[in-house]
């Protein structure tokens, strides 16, 4: 079991699209996964259609398994097969508990560990924002992924969160991958960024791999505007279908790469 996060200080990236084909991809191959969204707005829910399932209940949230109230059951929201989610409802107020109750993250462990029994796979979303929730759960991450977008304000994200592993006392060494997104080879800009974002990799984490860089697709848009997941058999549109099938095809290729 590999415990997996998205993380970038710098929001719009395309971190919980990132995660969530992955964690598609992983459960296409048979793989039994798990993604955790630690961002209150639980967007990841949205690439799967499954908004509905936010407010279906008010009692299945991460924070009522935290606080013993349900089972580990009970917050698992099946969104495609081997593929569930679970939602937060306050990541905040749960972070200023764990800051006064550090026993909260002996809580936390313990699930995580009797999850790893069932998943092969557990990932992390989470929100640009930083909290003691998400220095917890980076700490217990086996990898970290970070995303990265081919702009200026993408290469300060991705300089704050190195900082923010560096002012926490995290691993830098658990940053295995950097994921460059929204590469146009017809925009100038894009493929600066790419050499600085090589660069600053290089000096920050010599260890970590840029990986191909995530071309700018409008398919990818259109999809999720109708919950439908690049990993998904589905009938579209004949412009529709093509770029939806060159988008698995690159995503593939790129997942491939990830040894994990």
């Amino acid at each position: 079991m590999a415990i997996i996060s998205t993380f970038c200080k710098k929001g719009g990236v395309g971190k919980t699209t990132f995660i969530g084909y992955l964690g598609h991809y992983y459960a296409t191959l048979g793989k039994k996964v798990l993604i955790l969204s630690a961002d209150d707005q639980n967007s990841i829910f949205k690439i799967f259609g499954a908004e509905d399932k936010i407010f279906e209940q008010n009692d299945d949230y991460f924070e009522f398994l935290i606080a013993g109230h349900v089972e580990l059951g009970d917050v698992l929201i099946e969104v495609r097969d081997n593929l569930y989610l679970i939602k937060t409802l306050n990541t905040d107020k749960l972070s200023m508990k764990l800051t006064l109750e550090r026993a909260q993250e002996k809580v936390i462990k313990r699930i995580f560990k009797e999850y790893a029994e069932y998943f092969d796979y557990i990932l992390i979303d989470f929100p640009p924002s930083s909290s003691r929730l998400t220095e917890i759960l980076l700490d217990l991450s086996d990898a970290v992924l970070i995303v990265v977008g081919l702009d200026s304000l993408g290469l300060n994200g991705f300089f704050n969160s190195i900082q923010y592993f560096i002012d926490n006392d995290l691993d830098l060494e658990s940053i295995k991958y950097i994921i460059p997104n929204g590469y146009s080879k017809n925009r100038r800009a894009p493929k600066t960024s790419l050499e600085k974002l090589k660069e600053q990799s290089h000096d920050f984490t010599p260890n970590a791999i840029v990986l191909p860089p995530l071309q700018d697709k409008s398919i990818i848009k259109n999809i999720q505007a109708e919950g439908i997941s690049a990993f998904d058999v589905v009938e579209l549109p004949p412009y529709d279908r093509v770029n939806k099938e060159l988008l698995e095809k690159d995503l593939k290729e790129l997942f491939n790469q990830i040894k994990l």
